[in-house]
């Protein structure tokens, strides 16, 4: 049972899938989970199978719902120390059919896969200052995909709207260095979560709720191990991609800097 001793954590598409197996764990080491999904119905039955379990209904790209998101974690009463940005969405595409080219394939993943989790981010890291929280340890943990390292021919938008999630965690990553606050990056195997019904898995069989949870039991070892990333052992190459890259990195930016007075040229620009 929770209670206020409980550290408090939000996982945004916690209703199934990883989500609920990544709770599930954390709640078995102690934390106090708070799960959101757009769909109450699978919120409804993701508390029948964790009864410790907080759950709200959001639509993470809706504005409004993600204010009273921050305001229920608010009336918790408690610092949160940990956010993992799990939701996400994909759907097959091709750029030949008619499904494709006669309607906007484009903002859904780009909304959910890249633009809501960095919302939340900046949220949460602003509420940290704003509450006080800043000097307390704290984890972001941001579920990627190997999809985001090459581009899966069958569902493009969802390896590039991933590609710029992994990018934007490499880099806040190294923002926040200097900081308490630690980044973890999740590499899922392929897994069937429900995620994409119209994508074909070869030998789907062998991916559904064991293997989910296995992974996810791997993945919070993991993260209250403070590994950054999580790859997981049977797909080598994920590792070795991220490792070079964040090699070139090194490299690359000791050369580049913020300019003089850069913060009053950002709000002048964007008019606001």
């Amino acid at each position: 049972m929770s209670n206020s001793e409980s550290p408090l954590a939000l996982i945004t598409g916690g209703s199934f899938g990883i989500g609920l197996s990544l709770a599930h764990h954390l709640i078995t080491e102690g934390y106090d989970i708070l799960a959101c999904g757009r769909t109450q119905a699978h919120l409804d039955e993701a508390q029948k199978s964790e009864p410790d379990l907080r759950v709200i209904r959001t639509d993470i790209t809706n504005t409004a719902d993600l204010d009273l998101l921050f305001d229920e974690i608010l009336s918790i009463n408690k610092p949160m120390d940990m956010l993992v940005n799990n939701a996400g969405v994909s759907y097959a595409c091709d750029y030949t059919s008619d499904t494709t080219l006669s309607r906007d394939m484009a903002s859904a993943e780009i909304q959910t896969n890249f633009v809501a989790p960095v919302e939340i981010t900046r949220r949460y890291l602003w509420m940290r200052r704003q509450q006080g929280w800043e000097d307390r340890p704290a984890t972001i943990v941001n579920v990627g995909t190997p999809g985001a390292l090459l581009p899966l021919e069958p569902n493009p938008l969802y390896s590039a709207s991933k590609a710029g999630f992994h990018m934007f965690t490499m880099g806040l990553r190294r923002q926040l260095a200097d900081t308490p606050v630690t980044v973890v990056e999740i590499y899922p195997p392929l897994l069937d979560t429900g995620l994409g019904p119209d994508l074909q898995i070869p030998h789907k069989e062998k991916f559904g709720h064991e293997a989910i949870d296995k992974f996810a039991r791997f993945s919070v070892d993991g993260i209250l191990a403070g590994t950054p990333d999580i790859f997981p052992p049977e797909i080598t190459f994920v590792a070795d991609i991220v490792q070079r890259t964040e090699a070139v990195a090194d490299k690359l930016n000791p050369r580049m800097a913020r300019a003089e007075g850069w913060e009053q040229h950002v709000v002048s620009r964007m008019g606001v």
